[in-house]
């Protein structure tokens, strides 16, 4: 039997499934919860069991609320877990970015001091040069309008 990814890992650790991403449409279908439908939920199923006769409900819809309800309370410990994690995650990778890019700048401004006095660094660092260039942060110089009121 072949290892196991490590998502399949995640996922028998929490006991979650790992699913196929809904497409837009599909997600759209959905009924959106309302406010406070789990605090409901309990008695929509009481009242269900108990007037299913009357009502004509199929046993889907008790089925709906009851495994309905008992999947969300069962998902959403993970689904927070998930979350915070997440953003941990996120958090330290933009930390890691910043520094990466942080060591770019720097580089890149000491190639520039020295490249007078050493050209050859200036040619090897093009590369970077050209691509800090390209994507410089800060606001572009605006090219003045010849004619244009000036000093």
């Amino acid at each position: 039997m072949p290892e196991k990814t490590d998502l399949e890992k995640v996922a028998e650790l929490l006991n979650v499934e790992i699913l196929p991403p809904l497409d837009s449409g599909d997600i759209l279908s959905l009924h959106k919860a309302l406010p406070g439908y789990q605090a409901i939920a309990d008695d929509a199923a009481r009242f269900v069991q108990k007037h299913k006769e009357t009502l004509k409900l199929d046993d889907a819809v008790l089925a709906g609320l009851e495994d309905g309800l008992a999947e969300v309370k069962r998902l959403e410990p993970a689904e927070h877990l998930l979350d915070k994690l997440h953003l941990s995650v996120y958090h330290q990778r933009l930390q890691a970015t910043d520094r990466c890019m942080e060591a770019m700048y720097d580089t890149t401004r000491r190639i520039r001091d020295f490249a007078e006095a050493y050209p050859e660094i200036a040619e090897e660092g093009q590369a970077l040069l050209d691509f800090m260039k390209a994507f410089k942060p800060g606001h572009k110089k605006e090219k003045k309008e010849a004619g244009a009121g000036g000093e």
